[in-house]
């Protein structure tokens, strides 16, 4: 009797239907309160750097997938978010090839040199982010006033963003209330000054499990509690750390940048420990360091660690014999 072949394909073998690609859009999804709110307080110029980011990104994506084919694949959303992120960490005040070059560089040097998406060590964004940032620092430190559509007034509290504020007169910010820094009524880039509308977003990606509670809890808390202790420390020389977590690119950063796939530890404990590491070199750079925002920088510097933090690995239940 000859017995029926059974062919068993690689796992996963029931799929739950959710994709890459929906992961991609829902996290795009999850900015439309920050870009929003970049019009609200930037105008109509903060949308036009975004279009500029995101067209740009989806074009050189799809000119490699053209060229070089797969892993390149423009319907993924990966393009589409990497070019928005880089957006909102740019100001309305960058000529229009500067979102452009930015994105050229993030898909082509940060994500495609290393093999595509899920094989780039460092943040694509933050790739292209840098590469600005030391060929045409003068541009990206331009920074626009906050006019509010409606609703609020112009802020009379700061001419410059707050940590520059911060470095060049610490009791100047101590005035300040907080609501100011919560609702982005102030200078900034277009994507990183309203908390409340990255809090919104956050709140979505969280909702939808699209990132988990992990790194942007140990990022923002480790971050406050290491400025709290420089405070209680000299509450002369080192600002608040309320105000640290309220000002810059602190909740941009916890909730869409450190959390970006393939660059972050996909165990918990490994998220903990990044998180923490994040937190506590951004405010050792915006500290003592020659730039204005750590950030950046350490997520970066963190991206680097995540091969050996992703070697702490839960126990193994029970026990050889």
């Amino acid at each position: 009797m000859k017995h029926p072949e059974l062919t068993v394909s690689v796992s996963p073998h029931i799929h739950s239907g959710y994709t890459v690609a929906r992961m991609m859009y829902e996290n795009a999804g999850a900015l439309i309160p920050v870009a929003l709110a970049g019009w609200f307080f930037f105008g109509w110029p903060a949308l036009k750097i975004l279009a500029l980011s995101a067209g740009t990104a989806l074009l050189v994506e799809w000119g490699w997938e053209k060229l070089f084919g797969p892993p390149a694949n423009i319907r993924d959303g990966s393009a589409l978010l990497t070019g928005l992120l880089l957006g909102c960490i740019l100001t309305t005040e960058v000529p229009w090839w500067i979102p452009i070059l930015g994105s050229l560089v993030a898909i082509t040097v940060g994500r495609h040199a290393f093999g595509g998406m899920g094989n780039h060590p460092f943040s694509s964004v933050l790739v292209g982010w840098a590469f600005l940032e030391i060929s045409y620092k003068e541009i990206l430190e331009t920074y626009p006033l906050a006019e509010p559509r409606f609703l609020l007034e112009a802020s009379e509290f700061f001419s410059d963003p707050p940590l520059i504020a911060m470095k060049d007169d610490l009791e100047s910010i101590l005035e300040v209330p907080w609501s100011e820094l919560f609702f982005g009524n102030v200078p900034g880039t277009l994507g990183t000054v309203c908390v409340l509308a990255i809090l919104l977003g956050g709140a979505y990606l969280l909702y939808r499990r699209i990132i988990t509670w992990h790194i942007p809890l140990s990022f923002i808390f480790s971050a406050w509690l290491f400025a709290l202790i420089m405070w209680q420390v000299d509450p002369e020389v080192y600002a608040p750390p309320t105000f640290h977590i309220l000002s810059g690119w602190m909740m941009f950063g916890a909730f869409f940048l450190a959390t970006e796939k393939g660059t972050a530890p996909v165990t918990p404990l490994g998220m903990i420990f990044y998180g923490i590491g994040c937190g506590v070199l951004t405010i050792i750079i915006r500290t003592w360091g020659i730039y204005t925002e750590g950030v950046p920088f350490a997520i970066l510097l963190m991206n680097g660690a995540t091969p050996l933090l992703d070697r702490i690995k839960p126990g193994t239940a029970g026990r050889s014999r």
